[in-house]
C-alpha cells in the first residue's frame, strides 16, 4: 500500500530507479531500495517493502529486478514496473559493459582487487543496516522471531540447502501465523 502521499509521478519513480541502478552497489541495493523508498521519500511503509522484498527473492530472476517490477506495479501500474526495471537495470549494464570492455581490454588488472575488497566490505556493512531496519518492520511477534531464528540457524550454522529450509521454513511460517477459528 502506498502511504497517505500522492502516488509518485513516473518520471520521479523512473530517475529515482535510473539513480539506485547508477549507484547502488551489489547486494547491498536492497538498502538503497529501503532508505529511498521508505526512510526518504515515504512512498511506501517498511512492511509493505519486506513483503515486496520477500516476494521478489522467493521467485526466479535477479531480486532487484523483481523488486523493481514489484514496487513499480505498487506504486505505478504496469508502465510504473516497466519504467522502474528498465531504468535500474540500464546503467549497470552499461557500466557493466563498459568495464567488461576495459577489463578484457587489458586496462583493469589485478591492482583493482583490494579496492574490490574494500567496496565488499562496506557493502556487507549495508546489508547489515537494512537488516535491521527490516527486522524493525517485520518481526512483531514470537511466531516471526522463531521462522527467522529458524531460518538463520538452517542455512547459517546448519548448513541446510537454501530451497529446503525456504520450504520448510515457509510452511512452518503458514501454519504458525494461519487464521485461528
Amino acid at each position: 500500500m502506498v502511504t497517505d502521499r500522492a502516488r509518485p509521478s513516473l518520471g520521479a519513480l523512473t530517475r529515482l530507479f535510473a539513480w539506485i541502478g547508477l549507484t547502488s552497489v551489489g547486494g547491498g541495493r536492497s538498502a538503497y531500495f529501503y532508505d529511498a523508498l521508505v526512510v526518504q521519500r515515504r512512498w511506501l511503509r517498511g512492511d509493505d517493502f519486506v513483503q515486496d522484498l520477500t516476494m521478489s527473492q522467493l521467485l526466479p530472476g535477479p531480486s532487484t529486478a523483481n523488486l523493481s517490477v514489484a514496487v513499480g506495479v505498487r506504486l505505478g501500474g504496469p508502465l510504473g514496473a516497466a519504467c522502474a526495471v528498465f531504468s535500474m537495470v540500464l546503467p549497470g549494464a552499461i557500466i557493466l559493459f563498459l568495464l567488461t570492455l576495459a577489463y578484457f581490454g587489458g586496462t583493469i588488472g589485478a591492482d583493482a582487487r583490494p579496492v574490490l575488497r574494500g567496496m565488499s566490505a562496506g557493502v556487507v556493512g549495508l546489508m547489515f543496516v537494512t537488516a535491521w531496519r527490516m527486522t524493525r518492520s517485520s518481526i512483531r511477534d514470537a511466531r516471526s522471531a522463531i521462522i527467522a531464528l529458524g531460518m538463520f540457524l538452517a542455512v547459517g550454522p546448519l548448513h541446510v540447502s537454501t530451497p529446503a529450509a525456504i520450504v520448510v521454513g515457509g510452511a512452518l511460517s503458514i501454519w504458525l501465523h494461519r487464521p485461528r477459528g
